[in-house]
């Protein structure tokens, strides 16, 4: 067996253990966060398994009878993996994001300043808006943080890999090419929507 199908077949049996969604979401995030270290992951790689993390966790605060709640960090993350959807040109799961994004607004639990909640649907939909994306960019790049207590959209996937408000106002975007998976990624995201079933 490889060392990808062993840490695979790790994160599997782990995810087995319990069918909290919070809990597997977390479980997903510590496997992506070993594999980054050893920088083994595509950025497209882990787009794709910080979605299945992201719905994983969306069930948590989605459904009822579990506990987690959706907060600022939820809203910061499905930004995020809009904005990959759209650099991706995945636009259907763009929009998808978007009305995630939207579900998550309406259910955020923190009503504490920060700088994503005074405008989020505008942020959401920044590819429409120079101005936001701008802005956004302007977080990424400020060395002082506009709010003392975070989170902030850049500490999230793809954090500092790619500025994607730079490469939106750009107007350029990822291409097939970059869209590679190698198998027993493909395997074990096959396995992790099943779980979802």
């Amino acid at each position: 067996m490889s060392t990808w199908q062993e840490k695979n077949a790790a994160l599997l049996a782990e995810l087995a253990e319990t069918p909290n969604p919070s809990v597997r979401g977390n479980a997903i995030g510590c496997y992506l966060r070993d594999a980054r270290k050893d920088h083994k992951l595509t950025l497209y790689e882990q787009y794709v398994l910080e979605t299945e993390k992201l719905s994983y966790e969306r069930l948590a605060w989605t459904q009822p009878g579990w506990s987690r709640r959706a907060g600022i960090s939820d809203l910061l993350k499905v930004l995020n993996i809009k904005m990959m959807a759209l650099l991706f040109q995945e636009k259907e799961a763009a929009e998808m994001w978007d009305a995630w994004g939207l579900e998550a607004f309406q259910l955020n639990q923190e009503k504490r300043p920060h700088y994503i909640l005074d405008g989020y649907l505008t942020c959401l939909r920044a590819e429409r808006n120079p101005d936001a994306l701008e802005k956004l960019l302007a977080v990424r790049r400020s060395r002082r943080r506009p709010f003392d207590k975070g989170p902030y959209h850049d500490e999230y996937y793809p954090d500092e890999q790619y500025a994607y408000e730079e490469l939106l106002l750009q107007g350029r975007f990822f291409q097939a090419e970059d869209k590679q998976i190698r198998g027993e990624i493909e395997e074990l995201l096959v396995e992790l929507y099943l779980l979802q079933e």
